[in-house]
């Protein structure tokens, strides 16, 4: 009687531990790992807890329409996604448009409960969500700048007499810029101009558009671009009035040197150094 006793206990314990096995190894659905923000805000690194295809039968490679990816309303941002089938790491492609504080994260899952599948079938949950780390500062022409010396465009010392420029353009969208002439000696600028501004950043390299609504000293529109190059750093800035003119503002594809056509070249370039 007791070795009957024994050996069922025996029976059981061996399918209780063979139970636990399989729990063990049983297959689950995929899941997010981790998600990494590059330091020029260009791409996401994804990982996932295993290798991951678009369809249940082990085929095809995620996709855009296989996340969603979203972030704070004042971000404005495309992406594309790059993925090989079968593979745990996913590249999402940023395109951000807008200003980054440096506070933004982005938050990703996928598109729907049939968007993502481990190699046994399993789809990811619609419910798994994972957050970026915070996005690298890019404020654009956000800050305090000055042109004196060289840095003034030629065309500007020619035709208007400008020694210098300092301008600030502020994070409510208000700007002001102060033009002193050659021969000004003070700290009172000979014009102050004052308005509101819109910058957009291109999908041309670093390029950046802006539109200036001046207010003062009299209402006009300048647009042209921007952009912020490093090491060292210099802002080179190049506008034209284009309202109650036939002016042609420079385009990103076109570069700087392309007001009205390209005909005013480097002189209508201003470049400016950050002081705040």
């Amino acid at each position: 009687m007791k070795n009957r006793a024994f050996l069922f206990l025996s029976i059981a314990f061996a399918a209780l531990i063979g139970f636990s096995s399989c729990s063990k190894d049983e297959n689950q659905a995929p899941k997010f790992k981790s998600a990494e923000v590059s330091t020029d805000n260009k791409t996401i690194t994804v990982t996932f807890s295993e290798s991951v295809y678009a369809n249940a039968d082990n085929t095809g490679a995620l996709t855009a329409s296989s996340l969603l990816i979203t972030a704070p309303a004042e971000v404005e941002f495309t992406y594309t996604v790059d993925h090989t089938a079968g593979s745990a790491t996913a590249i999402v492609n940023l395109t951000i448009t807008s200003v980054v504080q440096g506070t933004e994260k982005f938050t990703i899952k996928p598109a729907a409960a049939t968007s993502v599948y481990d190699n046994e079938g399993l789809a990811m949950e619609a419910s798994q969500t994972i957050e970026t780390n915070a996005a690298a500062q890019d404020l654009g022409i956000m800050g305090k700048w000055l042109s004196e010396g060289e840095n003034v465009a030629p065309l500007l010392v020619t035709y208007f007499n400008v020694l210098k420029v300092d301008a600030e353009f502020k994070a409510d969208y208000t700007y002001v810029v102060n033009q002193y002439n050659i021969g000004n000696t003070t700290t009172t600028p000979d014009i102050i101009f004052t308005g509101t501004y819109e910058i957009e950043k291109s999908t041309v390299g670093e390029i950046w558009t802006v539109t200036c609504n001046q207010e003062l000293p009299y209402a006009a529109i300048a647009s042209g671009i921007f952009e912020v190059k490093t090491n060292p750093e210099v802002l080179w800035y190049e506008v034209v009035q284009t309202s109650g003119t036939q002016n042609v503002p420079p385009t990103p594809a076109a570069g700087f040197g392309s007001s009205n056509g390209g005909t005013l070249g480097v002189l209508n370039v201003q470049k400016f150094v950050r002081v705040q």
